[in-house]
C-alpha cells in the first residue's frame, strides 16, 4: 500500500493522529509521504497498529480539547494549512490564518522603548501593505509587533511555545484574545503542553516558517530571536536587523547579523521589496522593460524602493530610464537604488546602470 492510498483510506482522526504522534511512525510515515520516498520498514506496520488502537483516542481527547478551548485542528491536508511549514506538524489554531503574505518580526524580551517604538512602527507599515504580522507573543518586541499591527486594523498571529490550554505568557491573555479576533493565536503544541526550552525552539522555527521574511529589532548574543533569524536564513528566507549603539549589549545580536550577511533595515519599510515582491502573484502587464510587473493587490503607498525595483529588470539600464519607467524624479531614483544596492537587491554596473541581483530570495516567485 502507497503512502498516498493510505492517507486517502483513513478518517480525519486517523489522519490527525499520525501527525500528532511526532517522532512516531506516524510522523516518519508522513515526512516520507511529502518526499514520495520509499517507506522504512515497519513504519506501515507500527503506523496502523497505533491508528487502530491507542491513536484513536489520542486524536479524539486532542480535537475535544481544542473545540474546548474555541480552537480547531489544522493539518497539511485543509486547505489554509501554511505553504511554509515542512514535516507532519499539526497546528491548533483560534481564529483565522492569514492567506496573503506575512511578516515576521522579533526580538529582545527585555527591550527598551527605542526598540519596542521601532517593531510598533515596522509593523504598522506592514499592516499598511496588507502584510500580515508573525511573532511569538512574549514581552518586548513581539508584543509591540503585535500591538502596532493591532493598532492600524492588520492582521497578526502568534505563534505559542506551549499548548493552547496553557498560552503564555498568562499576562498577555487579553491581548491573544485581541490577536484572536484579528488573525490567530497557533500552536504546534498538544493542547495541554507547557513551555519548556524545548518548544520554544520548535515555536521559533515556525515563526520562520510562516514568513517569508525575519525581522530582528533588538537581540543580545544569545536568544529566541536568533534562532529564528537561523531558521530563515537556512530556508532561505530574507533575514534583516535593526542596528543600534555600538556598544550596546541589547544590539549585540543584531550587530552579529548583518556582520554575516543580514540586511540591514534602515526604514520601517525597507523589507517590503523582500516580502512584497516575492509573497505576491503577478499580473499580465508588463513594464517598459518587457517584465511582469506585480501585482499591487494589498500594497498602499508603495515605497519608492518598491517602485524602482518593479520598473527594473535583468539587463542593465540608467538611472534616468528606471526613474521615468518607475515615476520617480532622478533624485528619488538615486536615493532608492543606492538603499536597494546596499540591500542586496540591485547591481551597479559601468555608465551609473542598474539591474536587480540574482540570488533566490530577491526573485519574484510566479
Amino acid at each position: 500500500m502507497s503512502p498516498l492510498s493510505l492517507l486517502a483510506a483513513p478518517t480525519r482522526a486517523d489522519f490527525i493522529l499520525a501527525s500528532l504522534w511526532e517522532g512516531g511512525p506516524g510522523a516518519r510515515l508522513m515526512a516520507h509521504f511529502r518526499t514520495g520516498a520509499k517507506l522504512p520498514d515497519g513504519c506501515l506496520e507500527a503506523y496502523l497498529d497505533f491508528a487502530a488502537g491507542e491513536g484513536r483516542s489520542v486524536a479524539a481527547r486532542e480535537e475535544d480539547a481544542a473545540y474546548a478551548h474555541g480552537a480547531r485542528l489544522v493539518t497539511p491536508l485543509c486547505p489554509d494549512y501554511p505553504d511554509g511549514l515542512q514535516g507532519a506538524v499539526v497546528l491548533r489554531v483560534r481564529g483565522q490564518l492569514p492567506r496573503g503574505p506575512c511578516l515576521a518580526i522579533v526580538g529582545a524580551r527585555k527591550a527598551d522603548r527605542y526598540g519596542r517604538d521601532v517593531a510598533t512602527r515596522i509593523a504598522q507599515a506592514a499592516s499598511a501593505r496588507g502584510v500580515a504580522v508573525i511573532s511569538g507573543g512574549a514581552f518586548g518586541i513581539d508584543a509591540a509587533a503585535h500591538e502596532g499591527a493591532l493598532a492600524s486594523g492588520g492582521q497578526t498571529v502568534v505563534v505559542l511555545g506551549s499548548g493552547l490550554a496553557h498560552a503564555s505568557p498568562r499576562e498577555h491573555a487579553a491581548l491573544f484574545d485581541r490577536v484572536r479576533e484579528a488573525g490567530a493565536v497557533v500552536s504546534a503544541m498538544p493542547m495541554q503542553a507547557r513551555a519548556a526550552r524545548h518548544t520554544f525552539v520548535v515555536r521559533n522555527a515556525h515563526i520562520a516558517g510562516l514568513a517569508l521574511a525575519t525581522v530582528v529589532v533588538q537581540a543580545g548574543e544569545r536568544g529566541g530571536a536568533l534562532h529564528t533569524a537561523r531558521f530563515a536564513k537556512a530556508a532561505g528566507r530574507p533575514v534583516y536587523a535593526v542596528p543600534g549603539p555600538i556598544d550596546a549589549p541589547l544590539h549585540a545580536g543584531c550587530h552579529a547579523l548583518i556582520r554575516h550577511g543580514a540586511h540591514l533595515l534602515t526604514r520601517a519599510d525597507s523589507w517590503a521589496v523582500g516580502v512584497l515582491a516575492p509573497g505576491l502573484g503577478v499580473d499580465k502587464s508588463e513594464n517598459a522593460h518587457g517584465n511582469a510587473l506585480v501585482s499591487s493587490a494589498g500594497l498602499v503607498e508603495p515605497s519608492r524602493g518598491n517602485q524602482l525595483w518593479l520598473a527594473s529588470g535583468a539587463e542593465p539600464v540608467s538611472l534616468a530610464e528606471l526613474a521615468r519607467a518607475a515615476g520617480l524624479t532622478i533624485g528619488e531614483a538615486s536615493s532608492a537604488a543606492l538603499e536597494l544596492e546596499l540591500a542586496g537587491h540591485f547591481v551597479s554596473s559601468a555608465g551609473g546602470r542598474f539591474s536587480r541581483s540574482t540570488p533566490q530570495s530577491s526573485r519574484v516567485r510566479i
